[in-house]
């Protein structure tokens, strides 16, 4: 790995080398990107030529989190995010081991960005927006009881700072169990636009394929103790608040990845996608209540009252702060001029 490039692309994967991984080997070396590969317990043995980090690997940085982060869990992918940062990239990439990069996939990753910005409504439904046909769509993460509301956007061009951006998947995206049990399957195919959110409404948005640049970097923090299919979604609607309190903007681009979907048990991802059905509008409202500092110094603190508060809300299960101090006392050594939670 060389220290000099600054852009990485984390992935976490149990399976074995496949087309997906494979072609991301080969663009990162081409364009000169870090590419990391997060193992886990039940991921095969790779050949050295691939930058796979098994749990020899992964204990070997010291990362405090180590020894709480479980195994077997997507929130594993927490030790790619640090082992970039460690490496000081001023970009991260996330994807997964099922999404086949477009052309364009180290495209467009500038943090400032003159787009149409969307604002009105409280939440977005984003794939209404970018959807190219009349049929009903919404992304994991969109609360059920808004699908049928009809909304009116005020649409302003404007230049907006987007330390976070969540690109587009075509053919299988994001979408949640109950819409793929409930509607024949077919691929997506999305607008070729980029658009702003305005920090005032909640879009969620996942880690299927997402830009994250170093300012936000604290913000990558996936739970552990919540379900697979809630962490990223919660991990983003937390970061989506910190962006409000700073004023910066989370931005939707175009699509650089075809998603050719690992097997799923629908009804497995049914069951733990019921806290996100059940609990995203009262988390969300429950950590715009909490009392944020506007000094970027203070977001490790910032982020700790959002997840403490929703610990004593009991939508977060009790055992997540202790992972997510080990999470930011971790950040603080990379990056110590970031001021420390108390």
């Amino acid at each position: 790995m060389n220290s000099n490039y600054q852009t990485s692309l984390v992935i976490t994967t149990i399976n074995k080398p496949n087309k997906v991984i494979n072609k991301y080997l080969d663009i990162t070396k081409k364009n000169k990107i870090n590419y990391i590969i997060i193992g886990d317990k039940k991921t095969p043995n790779y050949k050295n030529k691939y930058p796979y980090f098994d749990l020899k690997k992964q204990k070997k940085f010291n990362f405090k989190i180590f020894n709480l982060l479980p195994y077997n869990t997507y929130s594993r992918k927490n030790l790619g995010y640090l082992i970039a940062m460690k490496n000081k990239s001023k970009i991260i990439i996330e994807t997964d081991d099922d999404n086949l990069p477009k052309k364009n996939f180290f495209n467009n990753l500038k943090i400032n960005k003159t787009l149409k910005e969307f604002s009105g409504p409280r939440w977005i439904n984003i794939l209404e927006i970018f959807k190219t046909n009349n049929k009903i769509i919404w992304p994991r993460g969109f609360p059920l009881n808004l699908l049928n509301k009809k909304n009116k956007y005020k649409v302003k061009k404007r230049n907006v700072f987007s330390p976070i951006q969540q690109r587009m998947c075509d053919g299988n995206p994001d979408v949640d169990a109950i819409f793929r049990l409930t509607k024949k399957f077919r691929n997506h195919y999305f607008k070729k636009i980029d658009i702003a959110v305005n920090n005032k409404s909640i879009s969620p948005f996942n880690s299927q394929n997402t830009v994250w640049h170093e300012i936000a970097f604290p913000l990558m923090y996936l739970p552990s103790y919540c379900t697979m299919r809630s962490t990223d979604i919660w991990r983003g609607l937390i970061a989506v608040r910190i962006l409000e309190n700073y004023n910066w903007n989370l931005t939707f681009l175009k699509s650089t990845v075809i998603q050719e979907r690992n097997p799923h048990d629908l009804m497995d991802d049914f069951i733990q996608e019921i806290p996100v059905y059940k609990n995203n509008v009262e988390l969300c409202n429950v950590i715009k209540k909490v009392n944020l500092s506007n000094r970027y110094k203070d977001i490790l603190l910032n982020i700790y009252k959002c997840y403490d508060q929703l610990v004593k809300k009991k939508i977060l299960n009790k055992k997540e702060l202790p992972l997510l101090k080990r999470w930011l006392l971790d950040i603080n050594k990379i990056y110590p001029n970031l001021n420390k939670y108390k």
